[in-house]
């Protein structure tokens, strides 16, 4: 246990796939409580110290890689290219090859059906381990690395990764505490390379029954990096914080990589590499628009498609010379990783994917057409059933909820009418993991909200984008007249359990949702919501409770206590949302 303003340093394990004769010192303590003011070395051990000559310059290769989101199929061809480097450079005393993840290995892909669906546990997810046989050094955990839980995460620490996981600014979270270390001092080729990690605060699931909770990044680099500094030659910050706050494809919080860059000294950070945001930086080559406060960015897009390669040149000073993203397609495919190690996990994948779960309606409602083309438009069949559902689940559960919401972005695809359902199927209409959070609404902001989503409803003649429209469960009954132009449409005859809405006002409702809530519509809110007669309604400033239960998994459960995706069972329209022109 250390003291505050004290990190305690102690020698760790480099992954024996990883960089040739490195030696590993990982920081321990808390940075985000105030200022660190010493670095002790463990009993016994001393501070790493550099040996490399002042005329002999060094070279580090580092690779990257960001937002796997479970693609594990792309990582024989990561294998065989990073191995192929090291032997290349196996011999030069003055090349070191290093290889970095910066966080969300997992979530938003068939290959978390390896982790099961049960809502009392959860299985950890292979990444970390065929990352580690891969040949990864160092990793950073991003939001959805966090999403079942802190002690899921510390067993895939523990039983997965053999490369450190660096999480600074995540504190109060007993089991990661000795397993993430806030940052680590690798030394090879007598170079020392410091390393920080830190995780963005958007879009992580709450931890029920946890006070885990992830600190302000910029605070935590300011309390750790004078302390460290001194240690290295070389210091590097491990990002999933995204690219900057002005970025729209991942909700950024407290500061991107941009912002944290922004807040440093000149000269205390050499490299930021980044995630998050899937950002496809610096693919033909270092862009000036990447170095904020003479700090380059880099971030490699997400899925594998791509692997960042960075040049850094130690010599009298410390330079980036070169930054550029390899698409992954074009590298080689080591064909024994992929039969011993990818193999074997894409075919448990698949034999859980076709796993039958029920039946489909002869509905073209259900249909991915109809996803695509008109789910935000009004009423949907799939919508009624997942909303009901959603409500039936949560009061079995022992929650007792009025109504349930669902986001209409949170459901990415559509299902086959008239087929059946497989696991694989409904994995792919519900990617990622949600927690069902429960709002706590009056009568009269339950009118707002429906008020509310008459705005953002899709209207014939319009490109379709992301702008939060809901659906609701059976309880409340609306129509939308839609007028003649977007900022004329309202919503009338607004009743809940056959009763005008105006008799509810005073009334408090419990309403279930999905912990990501109207994240994609925040583009559309920023470009249009100034232009609109009222208001939009800002759900985040709702309260609301966080259950530990998974709409995923709920809907996975009811789907196969009912037989499927059938009209008895909710899936069929009731006329509780009318679209007048």
């Amino acid at each position: 246990m250390c003291s505050l303003g004290v990190m305690r340093l102690v020698q760790g394990k480099a992954n024996p796939y990883g960089a040739a004769d490195a030696a590993v010192y990982l920081l321990h303590g808390d940075a985000t409580a105030g200022p660190i003011t010493r670095i002790v070395p463990a009993a016994g051990g001393a501070l790493p110290v550099g040996t490399r000559r002042p005329n002999q310059p060094v070279r580090i290769k580092l690779l990257h890689l960001n937002d796997l989101h479970g693609r594990i199929a792309v990582l024989s061809r990561l294998a065989a290219w990073l191995q192929a480097m090291r032997r290349r450079h196996a011999a030069d005393p003055h090349v070191i090859v290093l290889a970095v993840t910066t966080g969300d290995e997992s979530g938003g892909h068939l290959s978390d059906l390896l982790l099961g669906h049960s809502l009392a546990a959860h299985q950890t997810h292979p990444g970390y381990r065929l990352l580690s046989l891969a040949g990864i050094d160092l990793g950073v955990p991003g939001n959805h690395d966090l999403d079942l839980g802190t002690a899921t995460l510390a067993r895939a620490c523990d039983q997965e990764a053999s490369f450190p996981v660096l999480a600074a600014n995540v504190t109060d979270a007993p089991a990661l505490a000795e397993r993430c270390p806030a940052a680590v001092i690798v030394v090879a080729r007598g170079v020392r390379i410091g390393c920080i990690g830190l995780t963005t605060p958007g879009q992580v699931h709450p931890e029920p029954y946890s006070r885990r909770r992830i600190a302000d990044p910029v605070t935590t680099a300011a309390h750790l990096l004078p302390a460290l500094r001194p240690l290295c030659d070389v210091l590097i910050v491990l990002s999933h914080l995204g690219l900057s706050l002005n970025q729209r494809s991942a909700v950024v919080s407290a500061a991107g990589d941009v912002e944290l860059a922004r807040s440093l000294p000149p000269g205390g950070v050499h490299l930021i590499v980044g995630g998050h945001t899937h950002s496809a930086l610096n693919e033909a080559g270092l862009s000036a628009e990447n170095i904020v406060n003479g700090i380059p960015i880099v971030q490699a897009g997400k899925f594998g498609q791509f692997v960042g390669e960075v040049e850094i040149h130690i010599g009298d000073t410390v330079e980036v010379v070169d930054a550029r993203l390899h698409p992954t397609l074009d590298l080689p495919n080591d064909a024994l990783f992929e039969q011993a190690h990818v193999q074997p996990l894409l075919a448990q994948i698949e034999a859980q994917r076709q796993r039958v779960l029920g039946s489909v309606a002869a509905d073209a409602d259900l249909s991915a057409d109809a996803v695509r083309t008109h789910f935000a438009a009004g009423e949907s069949a799939l919508a009624n059933f997942i909303a009901d559902a959603l409500v039936y689940g949560c009061r079995a559960a022992g929650h007792n909820v009025d109504l349930a919401i669902v986001d209409a972005s949170s459901v990415h695809d559509g299902l086959q009418p008239g087929q059946v359902v497989t696991l694989g199927d409904w994995f792919g209409v519900m990617p990622f993991p949600d927690v069902v959070c429960l709002l706590r609404l009056t009568g009269r902001q339950l009118e707002a909200l429906v008020r509310d989503n008459a705005l953002r409803v899709e209207r014939p003649g319009e490109p379709h984008t992301e702008r939060g429209f809901l659906h609701f469960s059976a309880g409340v009954r609306y129509a939308i007249r839609l007028g003649p132009t977007r900022e004329m449409a309202d919503a009338e005859g607004i009743t809940v359990d056959g009763r005008p809405i105006a008799a509810w006002h005073a009334r408090d409702f419990v309403v279930a949702a999905a912990s990501f809530l109207r994240g994609p519509a925040a583009v559309w809110e920023a470009h249009v919501g100034g232009r609109l007669p009222r208001p939009l309604f800002d759900l985040m400033s709702v309260p609301r409770a966080y259950t530990g239960l998974r709409v995923r998994d709920l809907l996975l459960d009811h789907i196969a206590a009912q037989g499927g995706i059938l009209p008895e069972s909710g899936a069929r329209r009731d006329g509780r949302v009318r679209v007048l022109t």
